[in-house]
């Protein structure tokens, strides 16, 4: 038995899926987390049932890959049976693929998820009146906690056996007429791969699949009577017949709704209505756009300073000094040089910034669940449609900045091949959170008054230049068909705490688990390349005379004088974080037998967790007290970073250089999702392109920057 989980996106599908079956199918909250069916399968009252998880969709009628893949498999899958996921906050809008679906006449379920939401906020809802009009059962789910989801398999699966068939909601009468008499032709012409009554409608919308369908199987007569029955209709309503028949089905809709559902004193959706008057004002909205992204920088720079310095002295001060203390006088010493100045030392300087990773990701989580990020995506649609693309290429945009891997991804949402080509051109310039830990190590050594503006300019600098890149795409690439694009606007709601961790903790484990994995690699290697050939000095290495000869080509940019901050950007290219980890090998290898023995274990771990609540007060005080001195009593600066200090030739050359990591070649992974997505020439495009677009930049930036400040 196969039942299909279909609905709008985000109404927790997937969830119910893992809820039934205890599999573990990926949840998310972004537009094309299921961009393709996912099956779980597991054994039910002795049966064998399959559950397959479609991609969301609004219509069968497809704007975009994901209602392309969900259309294709309930069209020639023929799945047992379906369940209809409705996001109960939102009934109107999810009603209109309801209707659809009960157009398909299939064995049908409602699962009526988020129903602890809906009815918090004191909607009530007539179950069986919902149930007797539609002809179906209808179960109150919440999927993320698992409630109704044994109700639910057991109401799909009596459903089907029973072959219970949901109630047909008449649209309006001369439509109705137009569609019984194009069903009767459809039954004498033979077998199509599609239910009668849907496979009519959508012939007379002129659906582009099913009159593809009535071509394939010569069915000329079909079409004619179509595009007759539409010509009148439209010739009745004087309006399109997409507008129409959409119309006609949001009457129906409302019908329902108007018997079933009652609404509280103060409805939610009014209000969200009178705050997005505010926030999605014409003059205001850009300034407090700009004001929200500021604070929520600023905030994050400034809580999670104490606790990134501790982390960073805990390693550095503690950590490395013990470890070589206690393994040095049992190991051979390049092992215990392999293991603390190459492996700890790199993945160390890595985990230093988890805790700004933390701030930043909890933040973005807040704003996403609060409902505020669909609206920055309404903000910018206007910005996108004059560079090719529309307003949900910034969701994948904005996804960027956490990593540019599942935004590629997300470009799948999009309706047609050439938003999609321009908008991943753009993505490699978001900066990922992978380059945030080099922009926090050099601001602070080199910005200490101006950390977050100088983050936030490297961030627009990257929007601006990707926006440059579209514009260029957007004239030179052939233009294509306009789609409609949709965009949903959730009624605001205050986070829950559990809501915000589900969405930050798989982008922190993901950093985590590459720390451990990648960085350790890399590190390995590094350390490796770095006493090659043997006992030579490390500015013998072939890792130094291989960077010593292009690190002068980086004078022009400002850091042509050292050779290792230039080395640290080769591995770089596995993963950003690598640059970090690569320059914690560097120096620690350099400075090991220059660092004091350690002090008593015990003294130094009473000095660790004393620092540890120092920096904790601090950061909890930043959260508080904006602008506030974080960085007050803390540590200073350790040997790596006085090292790395005295390479760049001032401010200037480290914000040159943070440029060229901003905007260099991608990471392998996102190449990876490129090539994998739309084929070789985008990825060799990205991989020649990006490293000259960088070097350009930062030349320009220090060469003009160098005449202003001299």
């Amino acid at each position: 038995m196969r039942i299909a989980f279909v609905g709008n996106p985000n109404t927790g599908k997937t969830a119910l899926i893992n809820a039934i079956a205890g599999s573990d199918l990926e949840v998310g909250n972004w537009p094309g987390v299921t961009v393709e069916k996912k099956e779980a399968t597991f054994r039910y009252e002795g049966e064998s049932v399959s559950l397959v998880d479609l991609p969301g969709a609004y219509t069968l009628s497809p704007y975009s890959l994901e209602e392309k893949i969900t259309r294709n498999v309930l069209a020639y899958e023929s799945p047992d049976g379906i369940v209809d996921v409705i996001e109960t906050t939102n009934l109107r809008r999810n009603l209109y693929l309801t209707l659809e679906l009960i157009d398909m006449q299939k064995p049908m379920v409602l699962a009526l998820n988020m129903f602890d939401d809906f009815t918090r906020h004191g909607y009530t809802l007539d179950l069986k009146r919902l149930e007797e009009i539609l002809g179906t059962y209808a179960v109150p789910t919440v999927a993320s906690a698992g409630l109704g989801a044994k109700e639910v398999i057991a109401r799909a699966v009596e459903t089907i056996r029973e072959g219970r068939r949901p109630r047909i909601q008449p649209l309006q009468e001369h439509i109705e007429k137009e569609v019984a008499f194009l069903m009767r032709k459809i039954e004498q012409a033979g077998v199509f791969p599609y239910p009668k009554r849907l496979f009519a409608i959508k012939l007379i919308e002129n659906d582009a699949f099913a009159v593809e369908l009535a071509q394939k199987a010569c069915a000329e007569e079909i079409l004619r009577f179509a595009e007759g029955a539409r010509e009148r209709l439209e010739c009745h309503m004087n309006l399109p017949i997409r507008t129409i028949i959409t119309r006609s089905r949001y009457e129906v809709i409302d019908r329902i709704l108007e018997e079933v559902l009652t609404k509280p004193v103060v409805d939610r959706a009014v209000l969200s209505e009178r705050i997005d008057a505010v926030v999605l004002h014409r003059f205001y909205s850009f300034p407090i756009l700009f004001v929200i992204l500021y604070l929520l920088f600023r905030i994050t720079f400034d809580a999670s300073a104490p606790l990134v310095e501790w982390t960073g002295d805990f390693f550095e001060s503690y950590t490395v000094p013990h470890l070589h203390a206690l393994l040095g006088v049992h190991l051979p010493p390049w092992f215990d040089s392999l293991l603390v100045d190459g492996v700890v030392n790199g993945v160390g300087l890595v985990l230093s910034f988890l805790p700004l990773l933390f701030f930043l990701y909890f933040f973005m989580a807040l704003l996403e669940e609060s409902g505020y990020m669909a609206r920055v995506s309404f903000l910018l649609d206007r910005l996108a449609r004059s560079l090719g693309i529309k307003g949900n290429a910034f969701i994948a945009m904005i996804m960027g900045f956490g990593c540019n891997v599942p935004a590629i991804y997300a470009t799948r949402t999009m309706t047609s091949l050439r938003e999609r080509i321009i908008t991943v051109l753009t993505i490699p310039l978001m900066s990922c959170s992978a380059r945030l830990p080099i922009y926090v190590l050099f601001t602070a050594l080199f910005f200490e008054e101006n950390r977050a503006e100088i983050i936030i300019s490297l961030y627009i600098l990257g929007v601006v230049i990707a926006l440059l890149i579209a514009w260029v795409a957007n004239r030179i690439l052939p233009k294509s068909g306009e789609k409609p694009f949709f965009l949903e606007l959730p009624a605001y709601h205050m986070p829950t705490f559990r809501a915000i961790w589900v969405l930050m903790w798989p982008r922190l484990k993901d950093f985590i688990v590459r720390a451990g994995t990648v960085i350790v690699a890399a590190s390995i290697i590094l350390w490796g390349v770095i006493h090659l050939p043997p006992d030579a000095d490390i500015h013998d290495s072939y890792l130094a005379k291989g960077a010593k000869i292009v690190t002068p080509l980086f004078e022009p940019a400002g850091f042509g004088g050292h050779w290792e901050p230039v080395a640290a950007l080769i591995p770089g290219t596995l993963a950003k974080e690598v640059v970090i980890g690569s320059l914690g090998t560097i120096y620690g290898v350099e400075s090991v037998r220059r660092e004091p023995p350690p002090r008593d274990l015990w003294e130094d771990t009473k000095r660790q967790a004393a620092a540890l609540k120092d920096a904790l007060i601090a950061s909890v005080g930043s959260l508080f007290f904006l602008g506030g001195d974080s960085g007050e009593d803390m540590p200073a600066p350790g040997t790596l970073q006085a090292r790395l200090k005295s390479q760049f030739d001032g401010p200037l050359a480290a914000y040159s250089y943070m440029v060229f990591v901003l905007l260099y070649i991608p990471c392998v992974s996102t190449i990876a999702a490129i090539k994998e997505e739309f084929g070789w020439k985008p990825a060799l495009f990205e991989i020649l392109f990006l490293p000259l677009l960088a070097y350009g930049a930062s030349v320009l930036i220090y060469q003009v920057g160098s005449i202003f400040l001299t």
